[in-house]
């Protein structure tokens, strides 16, 4: 590891013990804002001091847009100046400023989705404010106008009530100066995960945390000492920069594919890492628990309201909770999912949650929420071509994995085989990630072009050979089984 790099990782480590002071202090939530948001700021201020600039000028012209502009636009104007001044931000060499560096890049990737994850929290209070409003006025005209219509006065109860444990438990009015304390919390400021306003108010509430922090984090980090291990040994015999050496490209076929696969292991484990101490920092705080009986999901946190309203806090015991809303990552689930599609439900899951939950489902035409999503994900991650190489890659993947699905397996596999043909899948799914990892780690055009080309671009045509053979078998061959 370079200088940078053991800086990252010493203070990724100190943001343990931290949580712990945190979690076993009664701190009042002003101090506990105050004091957390200094120390991420320190943090930020300590891995790019020169580059701190970006997101102070971000943070601060997003929070008075949140304070100014009108709810109903909030959240829009928010990601127009947020994603905008990513595209500034990384191209900062264009108008005379240095090029920010790599930790750089990551707090304004995180912050990013902070800043304008926040404008729209506030935009859906204002609306579950105004959908409230205009039930109770539907309820008044229903008793006026129909005295008997007693369904007509149930359903509207059953909306209200919803909406009730909806702005008790999901709706927001942070202040100016909570807005800003809120984006340089230090809790996922450099890896993640992400996590909503309202995750971090409910955090901030829990003046005397009881939960066994340490049971959970052992619990987490089972599978940990396997993954570094594993991580440090192939440090040692391959790294990111191995491509672009001379005399790469005159070993063999069987090495450079070899090396596709140690790589994206490398790749993957360097990030399982960062998470799962990530995830131990939310832990020894206590952010993000929530009981298990509301059903948390990462990023959104709870989502049993009536649940949870009628949690008996005081006399609950850690075996009750779980932190499932910070869980960014499932490690077993990445590495036995049998195609890329459910690769993607399990990677970098509370990201997952804010594209799905502030794109996809804002999108007003639904076919066109899946590629913008996609689009808006491409961007986020960054502008190097190697990134959009990969990503389009994802889709004939998953074209091929259908139409085999259809085809194949559902007209000629019959059931005692399917552990055989799911092996088949995962490992054309893993091998497909190897191949697409190439442009994450290379990220030039010509870079990424050149490797796949000296393994004849053996991810495509695997692609369309199934999806030819899929295709022709769907066409020609009647299905032997019932399609759910």
């Amino acid at each position: 590891m370079n200088k940078d790099d053991t800086v990252y990782v010493i203070l990724l480590l100190i943001s343990i013990p931290i949580g712990f002071l945190f979690k076993n202090y009664a701190f009042n939530s002003k101090l506990k804002a105050s004091l957390s948001s200094a120390i991420g700021f320190l943090m930020v201020l300590i891995v790019c001091p020169y580059d701190i600039y970006h997101s102070l000028l971000m943070t601060c012209v997003n929070t008075l847009i949140v304070s100014i502009v009108h709810p109903k636009l909030v959240a829009y104007l928010s990601f127009i100046w947020c994603f905008g001044y990513l595209l500034f931000f990384r191209l900062t060499q264009l108008f005379g400023l240095p090029k920010p560096v790599p930790y750089a890049n990551a707090v304004q990737l995180i912050l990013t989705l902070k800043c304008v994850g926040l404008a729209f929290e506030v935009h859906d209070s204002f609306n579950r404010k105004k959908q409230l409003y205009m039930l109770n006025e539907s309820k008044n005209m229903v008793r006026k106008n129909s005295a008997d219509n007693e369904n007509a006065s149930d359903d509207i109860d059953d909306k209200i009530g919803k909406l009730k444990l909806d702005i008790e438990f999901k709706s927001i009015e942070p202040s100016l100066f909570q807005t800003i304390l809120y984006s340089y919390c230090y809790i996922g400021i450099l890896t993640g995960p992400y996590f909503k306003y309202r995750t971090y108010a409910d955090w901030l509430s829990v003046k005397n945390c009881r939960l066994d922090s340490v049971k959970f984090m052992k619990k987490r980090g089972r599978i940990a000492p396997f993954i570094i291990i594993i991580f440090l040994v192939l440090s040692k015999f391959v790294s990111f920069q191995d491509p672009l050496k001379d005399g790469f490209y005159d070993s063999t076929l069987a090495y450079r594919l070899i090396y596709m696969v140690l790589i994206f292991t490398l790749f993957r484990f360097r990030f399982y890492i960062a998470w799962i101490f990530a995830e131990f920092s939310c832990m020894s705080a206590g952010f993000g628990a929530y009981p298990i009986c509301t059903v948390p999901k990462p990023g959104a946190g709870p989502t049993k309201l009536k649940e949870l309203k009628n949690f008996d806090a005081k006399n609950s015991k850690s075996s009750d909770y779980s932190f499932d809303c910070i869980n960014n990552i499932d490690e077993y689930k990445c590495e036995t999912a049998k195609t890329v599609k459910e690769v993607l439900h399990f990677w970098n899951m509370t990201v997952q949650f804010w594209m799905a939950n502030n794109v996809y489902k804002r999108v007003p035409l639904k076919k066109l929420g899946q590629p913008i999503t996609m689009a808006v994900s491409a961007y986020w991650h960054g502008l190097h071509p190697g990134y959009y190489l990969s990503m389009l890659t994802t889709s004939p993947c998953i074209l091929a994995e259908n139409l085999m699905e259809k085809g194949f397996k559902r007209r000629f596999v019959s059931e005692k085989y399917y552990k055989v043909y799911n092996m088949a899948t995962w490992f054309f799914r893993t091998r497909e990630f190897d191949y697409m990892s190439i442009g994450f780690i290379l990220l030039s055009y010509d870079e990424t072009i050149k490797f796949w080309k000296s393994i004849y671009f053996i991810g495509h045509f695997a692609c369309l050979f199934f999806i030819l053979v899929g295709f022709f078998l769907t066409k020609l061959f009647k299905p032997s089984k019932k399609i759910n």
